[in-house]
């Protein structure tokens, strides 16, 4: 059983030492829609936690997708339409 210390805690992804925030408190604070973190949650870009039936984050997940956007995982090319030459 590993020691409850500072050490311990920093060493360990999987511990926090931040609570969890509520994915609605999170859908206010960053101006996301709930069906764009739907998405992000479908895709796997986002994990939570259901903690009673509510979907919390972690601070070490919203840090780690934070990385992953900045490095541009997640970027891809706009789609454009495909024009067609139309004669009349």
């Amino acid at each position: 059983m590993p020691t409850v210390g500072m050490n311990s805690l920093e060493n360990n992804p999987i511990l926090d030492s931040e609570p969890p925030i509520s994915l609605d408190k999170f859908i206010e604070q960053s101006g996301l829609s709930a069906v764009t973190l739907w998405r992000y949650r479908r895709a796997g870009w986002l994990s939570t936690l259901n903690i009673c039936g509510r979907h919390y984050l972690t601070r070490a997940e919203i840090a780690r997708f934070n990385s992953r956007a900045a490095a541009g995982e997640f970027a891809r090319q706009p789609a454009h339409p495909k024009r067609t030459n139309q004669t009349n």
